[in-house]
């Protein structure tokens, strides 16, 4: 079931602040109050997230020179230090 996001209609609410996310499935009408306090409220926009974009992989020389350790999987099933 998706996640959607709500907020006040009116000022923030002390008990729910900006907003809240509310879990229901697609066939479920859109929440016109806030199940805590009340309050009407109205489907916020989506917000975007920000994630890093990696150009190429993160090779093991690169990884020793940003001072990351690097382990190998031994036959025995334990890590050593590369």
């Amino acid at each position: 079931m998706p996640i959607h996001r709500y907020a006040p209609v009116q000022s923030p609410c002390r008990l729910c602040g900006k907003g809240f996310e509310h879990r229901q499935s697609p066939s479920e009408p859109d929440l016109a109050h806030c199940p805590t306090c009340g309050q009407a409220v109205a489907r916020a926009a989506i917000e975007t997230v920000n994630t890093p974009k990696l150009l190429k992989p993160l090779s093991v020389s690169d990884a020793k020179n940003l001072g990351f350790s690097v382990f190998k999987k031994t036959s025995s099933g334990e890590f050593e230090r590369q």
